[in-house]
């Protein structure tokens, strides 16, 4: 009896490192993509897709005069 509740002991461990070492590696690749964003302006090229979405072209707009009517 007490080995099934020693092995339950035993998972909750497993998981919960393998939990903290999911993210340790999530902060150490945003670290390295700061880094990398940082070296780049350093160097004074400016990473576009940081700034804004993917430019599109722009759909003309038609300009129409509208008559506005009183009320009665």
């Amino acid at each position: 009896m007490e080995a099934m509740v020693y092995s339950g002991e035993f998972i909750d461990f497993i998981v919960a490192t393998a939990g903290l070492w999911v993210l340790f590696g999530a902060a150490l690749c945003g670290l390295l993509l700061f880094g990398y964003v940082a070296d780049e302006e350093a160097k004074g090229r400016r990473l576009m897709w940081l700034e804004e979405p993917i430019a599109t072209e722009p759909t003309p707009v038609r300009l129409e005069k509208v008559e506005l009517r009183k009320a009665a």
